[in-house]
């Protein structure tokens, strides 16, 4: 890439940035199924027609915002791995991440929940891309947690003939529903006290060693 593609490529990332943080604001407050392009265009500060030359329609926007708020996710998860550290420590301080994270973008998630949900006007390739979408990031977030739980499991920190993949699944599923339940609540839920019970459950479950 020559100096001038370089610049074009600064501009138009930095152009990208800001539809996607104009949608993230629109999406939160209204929703995925009532944002209208138009809104996310002018918040940007663009024509409708300039985003279109940066995304096909509201799905590639709402799914590239969406997979950059879950890449920091879990680069925290990675950044958070130690190999000298206890199993417990570590697992209970990605649980952490994981909750504040989906409680620090909570409007966001409860748009992703939207945002899944099935709609009888759009095309099987966009339900096939929703699929695939929430697909690779939950496999994305199971692999993650599986070399977690691997590296435990080589240093003989806990004692379970459950496969890694599968207890990072159950992990995963755990802070799913709790995420649920602050939905169905309104987020009127304490995150200490939902990281203690959970870490309760999964040390009594893999017989973790203290």
């Amino acid at each position: 890439m020559n100096a001038k593609e370089n610049r074009e490529q600064i501009i138009r990332d930095a152009k990208s940035g800001l539809i996607l943080d104009a949608a993230r604001k629109i999406f939160s407050e209204k929703g995925f199924h009532e944002t209208k392009l138009e809104e996310i265009a002018v918040m940007a500060g663009f024509s409708k027609a300039t985003l279109y030359n940066y995304y096909t329609d509201k799905e590639s926007i709402f799914i590239n915002l969406a997979e950059s708020e879950f890449e920091k996710l879990f680069k925290d998860i990675v950044n958070n791995s130690n190999p000298q550290a206890k199993f417990i420590n570590i697992l209970e301080k990605n649980i952490k991440t994981m909750l504040y994270f989906f409680g620090e973008h909570f409007a966001f998630m409860l748009t992703t929940s939207d945002f899944r949900k099935s709609d009888t006007q759009l095309s099987a390739e966009c339900h096939e891309k929703r699929h695939e979408f929430f697909k690779r990031v939950f496999l994305k977030l199971i692999d993650s947690l599986a070399d977690m739980v691997s590296l435990a499991r080589k240093h003989g920190e806990f004692s379970c003939e459950i496969e890694d993949k599968v207890i990072a699944g159950y992990i995963a599923t755990l802070v799913r529903d709790v995420v649920f339940k602050w939905k169905i609540r309104g987020k009127d839920v304490n995150i200490d006290s939902e990281i203690r019970n959970i870490m309760t459950f999964i040390s009594h479950g893999l017989n973790i060693k203290s």
